[in-house]
């Protein structure tokens, strides 16, 4: 007795052919998203140097500005004390800020603080306090 051989059907083409769509799917999606998280930067802050001279009550913090984006400071936090700051520092920029605090200062003391941009991200530094 002869077998017949017979081809394949069409719901197994069916499967095949959703199996291989859905992975050009899969490949496609991580490559467009791969592709947008590197055109788009995220903002990135460099506390250079930060001192608090306690007898003006002055915090003076100079930053740079790596890349790949600029970036919009809008408050300084020091020793528990928030001041809000509206300044643009573009990219390779490095810049001083001055901010005015309230308060005593112990000299040779290190003052915790952050520089809080407008996208929510913040930065963390230590201030030395000077007389």
């Amino acid at each position: 007795m002869a077998t017949k051989l017979k081809g394949m059907t069409s719901l197994e083409i069916a499967i095949i052919v959703a199996i291989v769509l859905i992975i050009a799917v899969a490949v496609g999606w991580y490559l467009y998203t791969t592709f947008v998280a590197s055109t788009t930067g995220q903002p990135r802050l460099n506390v250079v140097s930060a001192e608090i001279t306690a007898s003006k009550n002055e915090l003076k913090l100079v930053l740079v500005n790596p890349g790949p984006v600029d970036v919009q400071i809008s408050a300084v936090e020091a020793g528990g004390q928030s001041t809000q700051v509206t300044q643009t520092i573009t990219v390779g920029q490095q810049t001083t800020l001055t901010v005015s605090l309230s308060g005593t200062w112990t000299p040779g003391t290190m003052v915790p603080g952050r520089v809080i941009l407008s996208g929510g991200q913040s930065f963390p530094f230590n201030a030395l306090v000077k007389p």
